[in-house]
């Protein structure tokens, strides 16, 4: 899985990782937030959630242009690290005014603006334009560094609230003002992993504007510029029903997990909302994999025992500490798809070289289209949690008196991993390999402008989250998102096409 691959790959790897680490610590908590502090109701706090998610997304526009023509990829980046760290900062802050929170939230916007696309064409510079499998598999890699620090965001966030709450009788609100502390720490780190590591990415922070450099770059005509924008032009209308989908995980899922799901479980189930339980879990599952596979190495084998007999006296240990009921905090769901992703990213970029190897490996807009009808899968589960289960078909927005297992919104987040697997990765190794030479960072700007659109029409379908019927607006994002299937079986040889 990571043979063959720079060493640049590892630095911004761990850069984005923190990165998103503090990112996913703000989004755990930030509808949690805005309620216990202000009072709003969820179609309040949900549409604010939409803005937020749409600006984030929106202004990697800009900031992709700028490193384009102005400032450089690595200069881009380390100022909007900067301005995330003082964004967050902010957000720290206890405040009453609404006002105080949306600036703060405008500097942190600036800031993922200056840094989210372009840290994504640098680990596209990294390839030459000949290595495109290995550039899928680089950027997988990658995205598997998002997800580490968006799995242990939900944590985080949990954690430190909990100990506000516990040991200091904070408000409730203030005690998720400390999670946001974490993020801008989180922030902090990621920035001097970018910049103390600097020399092994230095080659590919190049401006394709003033530089051409022919082993990472192809030469194209104005035709081939021009039908190349078309195919992502229209890539990007089709993420955007993804996204729509996708981040209902921050908005209606949240709720749905707060509302409807039962939050008392019992000691074995708790395990899998108990960071040392769940990581002993995955450890125990983990070792005896590499225990009865054929080529482990000896000292794989020996690893793997003390690794397993460790995951076995802490399970044994949270067991212990547990009480026959456990109340699991709502913001620890969102653990599970980063959780997914960490380790299912190695599976599908073995499957996908295993495919490779023998040419059938489905080509990028295939694979989006694949993603695509998963993504209605998943909404599918919930039709079944919503509609069939009466203890929460009729609520309309209500509490219900019997809730429903945990194991349905896992299911969702699992198969939305699987969704998202198809999609998002191989999504910006496309964006890398079709984009224009002198417009990466515009062009990756356009995917996360694809992003922003997606999620703000995730905000502005979210209001009809407490006024139909759940399964009625679950039922519309499996419509939609079959829908994006047939338009990419559509113009699906034209996207194809761009790539030759």
């Amino acid at each position: 899985m990571f043979k063959g691959h720079p060493k640049g790959l590892y630095v911004l790897f761990f850069t984005e990782m923190w990165e998103r680490f503090g990112y996913y610590t703000v989004l755990a908590i930030f509808v949690y937030y805005l309620g216990a502090n202000f009072g709003w109701s969820e179609a309040e706090v949900t549409n604010v959630y939409g803005y937020f998610l749409a600006f984030v997304y929106l202004t990697p526009l800009l900031g992709g242009w700028l490193a384009d023509n102005i400032l450089g990829y690595g200069k881009t980046i380390m100022i909007g690290a900067l301005t995330m760290i003082l964004g967050y900062g902010m957000m720290a802050m206890p405040t009453s005014s609404p006002m105080v929170v949306y600036i703060a939230l405008a500097v942190v916007v600036i800031g993922n603006g200056l840094f989210k696309a372009n840290i994504s064409v640098l680990v596209g510079n990294l390839y030459a334009h000949s290595q495109g499998s290995l550039k899928d598999a680089g950027y997988s890699i990658f995205y598997m560094g998002i997800n580490i620090g968006a799995f242990f965001a939900p944590f985080a966030a949990s954690g430190i609230k909990n100990y506000f709450l516990d040991n200091l009788g904070v408000s409730e609100a203030i005690a998720y003002n400390a999670g946001f502390g974490v993020a801008s720490l989180g922030m902090v780190i990621s920035f001097l992993i970018f910049v103390v590591f600097k020399k092994h990415y230095k080659d590919a922070d190049y401006q394709s504007k003033h530089k051409v450099d022919t082993t990472r770059d192809l030469q194209l005509t104005k035709k081939q510029e021009k039908d190349r924008i078309i195919a992502l032009a229209i890539i990007f209308f089709i993420v955007i029903f993804f996204w729509l989908a996708f981040h209902q995980n921050g908005a209606a899922l949240s709720l749905f997990a707060k509302t409807y799901t039962t939050l008392e479980v019992g000691s074995w189930m708790y395990l899998l909302f108990d960071l040392p339980g769940l990581l002993s879990v995955l450890g125990l599952i983990l070792c005896t994999v590499f225990l009865v596979k054929p080529k482990s190495t000896a000292r794989t084998r020996q690893i793997s025992i003390a690794v397993l007999a460790a995951s076995v006296a802490t399970i044994w240990w949270r067991l212990s500490e547990f009480s026959e009921l456990n109340v699991v905090d709502p913001e620890k769901f969102q653990a599970f798809n980063p959780m997914f992703i960490v380790f299912m990213t190695p599976l599908f970029v073995g499957m996908f070289a295993w495919l490779n190897k023998r040419g059938k490996e489905p080509s990028s807009p295939l694979k989006i289209g694949i993603g695509m009808f998963i993504t209605g899968l998943a909404y599918a589960v919930m039709i079944l949690a919503s509609y069939f289960l009466p203890a929460v078909h009729t609520l309309n927005g209500g509490v219900s008196a019997a809730l429903v297992s945990p194991f349905w919104l896992i299911g969702t987040f699992f198969t939305l991993t699987i969704a998202e697997l198809f999609i998002s990765p191989m999504g910006l190794s496309f964006v890398s390999k079709v984009a224009p030479p002198k417009l990466k960072g515009l062009m990756m700007g356009g995917w996360f402008f694809a992003t922003a659109v997606g999620n703000y029409f995730a905000g502005f379908v979210g209001r009809f989250y407490q006024n139909w019927e759940l399964w009625q607006f679950f039922l519309l994002l499996v419509g939609l998102c079959l829908i994006s299937v047939v338009m990419v079986a559509i113009v699906l040889k034209k996207l194809e096409r761009a790539t030759e």
